[in-house]
């Protein structure tokens, strides 16, 4: 027996099986920024957690697919806008998180999820047959509902000076690039579905991921501060940064958008927002406060209306 997509319930179960898994693996990401930047530094752990996902994604494509071409001669069209994309999002969501304070990084990593909904209402102007719709209203509505909510008091302690200290650029750097972080992800994200008709069997992660490291080596060696002494949990966390949120959570979703329908799949990042709150509120042994778990709940909500439209 087979669906309408053509897929067996067999395929299916298996395509919903590996976009949990990626899920999962996506919602321990902010934890293992947050806090292996702090043991690792932010450039040597962005660029080796890069350079490892990049060379894993390549070498699975190799041995899976048995070719590269689709990973690393890409269009010129793609180099000039996803590309740069993908490489910005991956230098400003990690830098947001580690720029953070331990009051700020919950609040600032759900700004990344506000990036479906921009998705979507970015579609409604460059994308052909997608309109403005009621659930796009709403979902753009609960994703700022959630994030005022996240957000709202370390702002207003920071522009009230509350702690005797005056507020600077600095504090407000975090904000700024996960705002920059969710808009070049919707930027990236509604160019590759406006051009899927040609790009679709090109993969922009792996070339994304190298470039990054690339730019951090070089970032490194241009300022003299290439790691010599990481230490052990600092290299643990971030080769499981590499391996986990950025090699498998994008190849476990490739792998369940080719099994699943993907209206099913898009319900599961809905629970990202809800699941990276909890772990990292767990790591940083911080109770979450209604606030923030009820601007999870808020945004999860924006997700699901965002990615149920066609």
């Amino acid at each position: 027996m087979q669906t309408s997509e053509g897929q067996t319930p067999e395929t299916s179960r298996t395509g919903l099986l590996l976009g949990a898994l990626a899920v999962i693996c996506w919602s321990f990401g902010a934890s293992l920024v947050f806090l292996g930047a702090q043991q690792a530094g932010t450039w040597p752990f962005v660029t080796i957690a890069s350079l490892t996902a990049g060379v894993l994604q390549l070498i699975f494509r190799r041995f899976y697919q048995g070719e590269l071409k689709s990973s690393l001669l890409l269009p010129w069209r793609l180099w000039i806008a996803p590309v740069i994309c993908f490489v910005l999002y991956g230098l400003a969501w990690p830098f947001a998180l580690a720029s953070s304070t331990t009051r700020q990084v919950v609040g600032v990593s759900l700004i990344n999820y506000l990036w479906p909904v921009l998705t979507v209402l970015l579609s409604i102007w460059w994308v052909p047959g997608v309109r403005l719709t009621p659930k796009v209203l709403a979902a753009f509505v609960l994703a700022i509902a959630a994030l005022a909510l996240a957000n709202y008091k370390q702002i207003r302690d920071l522009l009230s000076g509350i702690g005797q200290q005056a507020p600077t650029f600095r504090h407000f750097l975090p904000y700024i690039l996960a705002t920059a972080a969710a808009i070049t992800w919707a930027i990236y994200s509604v160019l590759l579905v406006l051009w899927r008709s040609w790009a679709k069997q090109c993969i922009t992660s792996p070339i994304g991921f190298l470039l990054i490291g690339l730019i951090g080596g070089l970032v490194m060696l241009a300022n003299g501060t290439l790691p010599r002494d990481l230490t052990r949990l600092g290299i643990l966390m971030t080769i499981l940064y590499g391996i986990g949120p950025l090699a498998a959570g994008y190849l476990l979703w490739e792998l369940a958008l080719a099994r699943a329908r993907v209206q099913t799949l898009s319900l599961f990042a809905a629970a990202i927002p809800v699941l990276s709150t909890a772990l990292l509120c767990f790591c940083l042994r911080r109770v979450p406060g209604v606030e923030l778990l009820g601007a999870a709940i808020l945004l999860a909500g924006a997700v699901i209306l965002s990615l149920r439209e066609p």
